[in-house]
């Protein structure tokens, strides 16, 4: 449905953003941990006459049901050589949040064994660390949860853009290095890298090659690269939530293991509209020590440019100075309504907030913080009791055609009805929550709505209406 409609309705959309779930010191129970899991650890075991330690890391994808109960599957690397397995196991967490694990691994090319483990949980069970308490076992690490969740999976444009790694280990088996650079992947499945290697402190030398990345549905891949000195490598990687990759390079005589990080994350303001009694202000703020500067671009429902009288085009080059602020204007101008959404990539330092002013009696504004371009499962609670009614924007910030799965349970989890949301590649669109398709018995209930898709990613954004008056509504992510 049309914004005009949602006007008429007395209602619009919501802002749905990312809101950090500290876990309580008293309050984690097993399903605190629950769900995909990137998992990587390193140090050493005992070699099989238990007499010298070898080096050892390993990255896992593991899935826990909130009920006690693991299953994974691991790449690891034992003094340079290249193996994989699988685990079971079981897991109990403490009311102050330990975590404690007995995983029975059954590698490919070695003797089941099993390893307990210790980890803390932190930001609300979406990530841990710890390590090994088991006899002749040296191993620590941390787990982040995957990037997609349930049904949801990963793809090779779930990691596109520029990185920056660093990766540290052995090779030789006893000489440590470390290795820095970039790595530019092209959504499609090809790659370039440059950078620079040191081993044991030598003079660093140059690091550059091609590939190509495969990235598997759980969020598990790998790398192939050819370097132009003439080698070839082989590294696996797992895609977690924030948009990191973890590494491992289990290669010959070589036990790598580390990160790459995206240079920049594109974020997404789900809604932007102006004209018909409707402006929308963004505001950022920089707290870096240089000025900053980025490109806001704007995109129509329909998944094309949106051009924007006030800024003279459909983008447009934001400069903060250090310490300073910026704000961007689409004033309310005209009686046709003009709807969609922006994206950018912030630089270090900055951040902001938008804000949706409607020219009633009297005015009403919401406040938006901004939203991931990456995530593939939103929620967001609602209220329709009372006469309150909640609208949703949601975008597809994607070059591929999405469908949305809708689903709204009340208070008690009990479910009020399923839905689909079919959008364009980078389009958008605006409905009234109750008046999607087999959500009807939403109005008069509150509860929770999820939106959620297989692949690819979603932005949504909403807002709660009482007569002509609205507030945001915060989602997560």
């Amino acid at each position: 449905m049309r914004i005009q409609k949602l006007l008429s309705a007395g209602t619009f959309m919501c802002l749905a953003f990312l809101s950090p779930v500290l876990l309580s010191a008293q309050g984690c129970t097993n399903a605190s941990y629950y769900g995909n899991y990137i998992v990587e650890m390193q140090g050493s075991t005992l070699d099989a006459a238990g007499t010298s330690y070898q080096g050892y890391a390993s990255l896992a994808r593991e899935t826990s049901d909130g009920n006690g109960n693991i299953t994974g599957t691991y790449n690891y690397t034992l003094n340079g050589g290249s193996n994989t397995g699988t685990y079971t196991g079981t897991y109990t967490v403490s009311a102050s949040c330990v975590l404690t694990e007995t995983l029975h691994f059954t590698p490919n090319a070695a003797t089941v064994y099993t390893e307990n483990a210790t980890f803390e949980l932190a930001s609300g069970g979406a990530s841990t660390v710890g390590g090994t308490t088991s006899t002749g076992i040296i191993l620590a690490g941390q787990a982040y949860r995957a990037a997609a969740q349930g049904g949801a999976a990963c793809t090779d444009a779930s990691v596109a853009g520029t990185y920056n790694f660093t990766v540290f280990g052995v090779v030789g088996l006893a000489l440590p290095t470390v290795q820095t650079g970039l790595v530019n992947l092209d959504g499609s499945g090809h790659l370039t890298i440059s950078g620079s290697a040191n081993i044991q402190g030598s003079a660093s030398a140059a690091l550059s090659g091609n590939g190509t990345y495969t990235v598997n549905q759980d969020c598990t891949g790998s790398f192939t690269v050819a370097f132009s000195t003439g080698n070839n490598a082989t590294a696996y990687f797992g895609v977690e939530d924030g948009g990191s990759l973890l590494l491992l390079e289990p290669a010959n005589g070589i036990v790598t293991f580390g990160v790459a990080q995206p240079e920049a994350t594109e974020t997404v303001m789900g809604q932007f509209v102006f004209g018909s009694g409707w402006s929308t202000f963004l505001y950022f703020s920089n707290a870096g020590p240089a000025s900053a500067s980025f490109t806001v671009n704007f995109v129509a429902d329909n998944g094309t440019p949106m051009t924007v009288p006030s800024l003279n085009g459909s983008s447009t080059t934001v400069q903060v100075p250090a310490g300073g602020t910026a704000i961007i204007q689409a004033p309310n101008n005209g009686t046709v309504l003009n709807q969609g959404y922006a994206t950018f990539s912030l630089p270090p330092g900055v951040n902001g907030y938008g804000v949706f002013r409607l020219q009633s009696n009297p005015i009403s504004e919401g406040t938006s913080s901004y939203g991931p371009s990456l995530a593939t499962t939103a929620t967001l609670v609602f209220d329709e009791t009372g006469g309150l009614v909640d609208g949703i924007a949601i975008a597809n910030p994607t070059g591929n055609s999405e469908t949305v799965a809708v689903k709204a349970t009340d208070n008690n989890g009990n479910a009020l009805g399923n839905g689909t949301i079919t959008l364009g590649a980078h389009a958008h669109t605006a409905a009234v929550l109750d008046a999607i398709s087999g959500l009807s018995n939403v109005k008069g209930n509150s509860g929770q709505v999820t939106f959620s898709v297989t692949s690819g990613a979603v932005s949504v954004l909403g807002l709660r209406f009482n007569a002509s008056a609205f507030t945001s509504i915060l989602s997560q992510y």
